[in-house]
């Protein structure tokens, strides 16, 4: 298989149709697996890297994270393979947009919309932070699929605990920087949990206003509509000290919910909790179920705007 033309058929089962995305260490290709009839997403380790023994560690530490992973939210690895020397990876494929291309898209997004996706990505990362840290948290890298679920993608900078701790060096960037917190940008090596919580403070900006925060303007200038809480909030969670933040991903939902679930007792108060739903955090799982109806509404528009 080689870099820039792989094969059309890869290890005798996936059939290439279509590259996905690229990025610095790899490619993704949409494949159909012969073998189930099911379409896939395939990452695939570029071969000018396949002698990097660095780069192959951190490729494996993403096939790594994601097995030890499972959460609805995160996306499922289901194939691991080494080819001569080419490393790549299978993983369910889920037809979806970043939340970058819905800011592009949609400029502001609406407040129960933020509330739904983000609590949904805290979600995911309360299960995550048992075993690792993204390191990675941006709007490129949080999914909304076409039936109104989120993904959280791209674990390649994760950081376990246990066999992988030297691949990080310090004065090594990780991530964009603008959703790195202070302390991930002076030294990746030697965060904890908390440095998620810092890009999950600036995303809640973004996604309400439409760009990212100016910390000496006050978001409700921009959106004067939101809770008058939603101020402390996001500065609690991109605070510049660890400490000052919320100290879990659990701690910043329940935050969340809770400037959420006052603001709709003042207009009438949520709907009920549905329990089929595994995707749903068990706080406010009705409103996510009706807001999920309402992305999957808000995608098919933009199918049929195009």
């Amino acid at each position: 298989m080689k870099d820039d033309s792989p094969q059309k058929i890869v290890a005798g089962r996936y059939e290439i149709l279509a590259t996905l995305g690229q990025g610095g260490m790899g490619r993704v290709y949409l494949v159909l697996d012969r073998e189930t009839g099911e379409k896939r997403a395939m990452k695939v380790l570029r071969q000018r890297w396949q002698y990097n023994d660095r780069i192959v560690a951190r490729f494996s530490r993403e096939v790594e994270a994601l097995r030890r992973l499972n959460h609805p939210c995160i996306l499922k690895i289901l194939d691991t393979q080494n080819i001569d020397g080419q490393f790549f990876y299978i993983m369910e494929y889920v037809r979806g947009k970043s939340i970058r291309t819905w800011l592009n898209e949609r400029g502001q997004l609406q407040f129960n919309s933020v509330v739904r996706v983000l609590s949904l990505v805290a979600h995911a990362l309360e299960h995550a932070h048992q075993l690792t840290i993204h390191r990675d948290i941006s709007p490129d890298n949080v999914m909304v699929t076409s039936d109104g679920t989120v993904r959280l993608l791209d674990f390649g900078l994760a950081k376990l605990d246990d066999a992988h701790q030297n691949l990080t060096m310090v004065g090594v960037n990780m991530g964009k920087i603008q959703y790195n917190s202070p302390e991930q940008q002076e030294n990746a090596s030697t965060v904890d949990h908390r440095a998620d919580i810092y890009p999950l403070g600036i995303m809640f900006y973004e996604m309400l206003a439409g760009k990212r925060p100016d910390f000496n303007t006050s978001l409700l200038q921009v959106r004067p509509d939101l809770p008058a809480s939603c101020e402390a909030f996001w500065r609690k969670a991109a605070a510049r000290l660890p400490e000052d933040r919320f100290q879990s991903a659990q701690e910043f939902r329940l935050a969340l919910m809770n400037i959420f679930e006052r603001s709709q007792r003042r207009t009438g108060g949520p709907a009920q909790a549905n329990p089929d739903d595994p995707t749903e955090p068990e706080a406010g799982a009705g409103l996510f179920a009706r807001l999920r109806a309402w992305w999957v509404g808000l995608w098919h528009r933009g199918e049929r705007d195009e």
